[in-house]
């Protein structure tokens, strides 16, 4: 039984591509011992994938896991990314941004983690919360302290950015004595800003030899429900458990608006994103361990082999050994 990765992209440009994936889309797994067993199988496949890849140390890959709370992306990294060797393997979280992150740009705070030539590197949330968070709850805006000007528009865009003299006074009149509050409900072309540079910003990383692979979990909210419930009753769970999250959910529907145009606008051919369906989480795990063995095998990584100098060091490195008392 097996399915294909491709099946799972979303396609660059294309309008609601959520709208062609269930989220209890089980892709043929019926029996969850059978999904587990596949995965079990997987994980040496992947291990020796990164192995070349940290051998051969040309590439880097980047995987990105975005979803709605209780998704399982905890989960991912647990069963499936542990498979790596944790020696080049690092896993970021980030949670909202604070202190000198805020001072920065949005994208600041993850260039810092970023995986080198050999490694991989992932993001538990990434950026792309930035263009998902603060557009469905615009409070958050403030709270970086943006120029009026670059919230009122695109500032690089001299002809358009601004729209009108009348739209940039009114946005400039919300300020508060200070300055020190950006406007309320940025227009279009703010969100449309950012998610240009998200792309400009994944075109460098992929012109200088990192692969992008990003997850969006795609979780229903029945079943969203139903985890938050456990995690409720749990008290061994109570702790993954916050008001915050009952709050989100009465603004299911912009959430799921903003994912569809993140993915639509950023999915590119070097940054794919995949919509893996997460209402099974043994089939989530399954079909992000099945993405990464098809990405990592369109790198090519291999072994690095010696040259004539290095083979006649390795001859007498052994003849110096096998003469050893």
């Amino acid at each position: 039984m097996s399915f294909d990765p491709a099946d799972l992209m979303a396609p660059p440009g294309e309008h609601d591509p959520l709208r062609h994936h269930r989220p209890d889309n089980n892709l043929g797994y019926r029996n969850k011992d059978d999904a587990v067993k596949k995965l079990a199988d997987l994980l040496p496949e992947l291990r020796s994938l990164h192995d070349r890849l940290n051998a051969q140390r040309t590439w880097s890959l980047l995987v990105i896991l975005q979803a709605m709370d209780a998704a399982g992306k905890d989960g991912i990294v647990k069963h499936v990314l542990t498979g790596f060797n944790q020696q080049s393997c690092h896993v970021t979280s980030f949670s909202a941004p604070v202190g000198e992150e805020v001072s920065h740009s949005f994208l600041w705070r993850c260039t810092q983690p970023l995986p080198a030539r050999g490694h991989i590197g992932v993001f538990n949330r990434s950026y792309y919360e930035e263009v998902l968070v603060p557009r469905v709850r615009t409070e958050y805006i403030g709270y970086q302290r943006l120029p009026p000007q670059c919230v009122a528009g695109d500032i690089t865009d001299l002809k358009h950015g601004f729209r009108s003299k009348k739209a940039f006074k009114e946005f400039a009149e919300k300020l508060d004595s200070r300055g020190q509050k950006a406007p309320a409900n940025p227009p279009k072309e703010f969100w449309n800003s950012r998610l240009e540079d998200i792309n400009a910003f994944e075109r460098h990383l992929a012109r200088n030899g990192t692969r992008i692979v990003k997850f969006f979990l795609h979780l229903s909210r029945a079943e969203q429900k139903k985890r938050f419930m456990t995690r409720i009753d749990d008290e061994a769970r109570n702790w993954k458990f916050s008001s915050a999250d009952v709050r989100d959910r009465e603004n299911w529907s912009q959430y799921h608006h903003a994912y569809s145009e993140i993915l639509s606008t950023t999915s590119t051919p070097w940054a794919p994103w995949y919509v893996i369906p997460a209402d099974y989480k043994y089939v989530a795990r399954l079909a992000v361990a099945r993405t990464l063995i098809h990405e990592l095998s369109q790198l090519h990584s291999r072994y690095p082999k010696l040259d004539k100098e290095g083979r006649k060091a390795l001859a007498k490195a052994k003849k110096i050994l096998e003469h050893e008392g």
